[in-house]
């Protein structure tokens, strides 16, 4: 009975959080936000493919500092130049940084902590979207949640079960680093991506 209970209180919570969801999403039919729905999901996707391959490349290599820098710092310059040939803003985002530039603003704090909710009641979103105005301007913000894979858990799972080498590395590089202790299939963060909508 008690297990019954659980799935009936799982299942509640997901159901809410799918309403308070789609309360804040512009529906779909619109032409204008499915264009920029499209192209956000098309440049997050993108993005995650292009950064997953590099650091398959250096894993491979068997360069553990190299790795690290994949994550960290070569991953920022990638994600800049990435948005910059897509001709809109893309970039990670996560509420336990390693590298302080990829902090979450308002409003990616507020997904990122929908995810999360869903995540623990058994209920896995693919990516949100919301239409805000600002600065007088519409623009569709779109998040895709990045989930700890296997391959990440060289640099981000328990302490105890990093490598030596990689705990210095990272002891060294990042003093004030928030990003371990994950588990595979724990949300990670997100690539976070901002479409104008056209006139």
């Amino acid at each position: 009975m008690e297990g019954k209970n659980k799935v009936l209180v799982r299942g509640a919570l997901a159901a809410a959080l799918v309403a308070l969801l789609a309360a804040g999403a512009e529906k779909i039919p619109d032409p204008a936000v499915a264009k920029a729905v499209a192209r956000a999901r098309e440049a997050a996707e993108g993005l995650v493919g292009h950064l997953k391959g590099l650091l398959g490349e250096e894993l491979a290599a068997g360069g553990f500092e190299r790795a690290v820098a994949v994550c960290s710092e070569k991953a920022l310059a990638e994600t800049k130049a990435f948005a910059e040939r897509q001709g809109i803003s893309v970039r990670r985002v996560t509420t336990r940084t390693r590298n302080p530039a990829n902090k979450p603003d308002e409003f990616e704090r507020r997904v990122l902590g929908v995810f999360e909710r869903m995540r623990r009641a058994g209920a896995v979103m693919n990516d949100y979207y919301e239409v805000v105005e600002t600065g007088g301007r519409k623009e569709l913000r779109y998040l895709k949640p990045l989930l700890v894979q296997g391959m990440c858990l060289t640099c981000h799972g328990p302490k105890e079960k990093i490598p030596a080498e990689v705990a210095k590395i990272l002891a060294r590089r990042y003093p004030d680093d928030h990003a371990t202790g994950y588990r595979a299939g724990e949300l990670r963060g997100a690539v976070s991506v901002r479409v104008p909508l056209e006139e």
